[in-house]
């Protein structure tokens, strides 16, 4: 018998929490599930069925030798918003996989950078309706205020029954 989605449970556990608190939740208990999410420094801003904002600031930790962020870091940004959409939206007993990811640097990042990731009703819909399926989604990331896009990309993900991935 498969555990309720960590990731559902999550956003019915903070729903009704005050906005001001509510990130700060969130990205603690979805670290504790992810805890690369943690390592890395990522803040969940929003975190919703429909929509997921993940935001990094520069700190040391993350640049590259030119001091803004490292594409590896905004490429997680990208993975991790994109992941947690999908992931809330899994059905019981399923389980998300990136397949593909296809991530274009269009802008130098030296400072905080914010990645969203949204989908529509329809899409969740698909998603929350199928143990097995594949799913493209659209992530830009900005600088928090929504300002020029910085990184676009397009992530392939996948999702199905927990027993196909057993290690047994």
């Amino acid at each position: 018998m498969s555990s309720i989605n960590p990731f559902a449970r999550i956003a019915d556990r903070y729903a009704d929490h005050p906005s001001h608190v509510r990130p700060s939740l969130v990205t603690r208990a979805v670290g504790d599930v992810i805890p690369f999410v943690d390592t890395a420094g990522c803040f969940i801003d929003a975190y919703t069925p429909t929509r997921v904002a993940v935001r990094l600031d520069n700190r040391k930790g993350v640049q590259n030798h030119l001091g803004g962020l490292h594409a590896a870091a905004l490429a997680l940004l990208a993975e991790t918003a994109s992941g947690l959409v999908v992931a809330l939206n899994v059905p019981t007993g399923s389980a998300p996989l990136l397949r593909t990811m296809d991530v274009s640097f269009d802008r130098f990042s030296r400072d905080t950078v914010q990645a969203e990731a949204t989908l529509s009703n329809d899409e969740t819909e698909t998603i929350q309706s199928r143990p097995i399926g594949r799913i493209d989604v659209n992530v830009t990331l900005t600088a928090p205020d929504g300002g020029e896009t910085l990184v676009s990309s397009q992530l392939q993900w996948a999702w199905l029954p927990e027993e196909r991935l057993s290690r047994d």
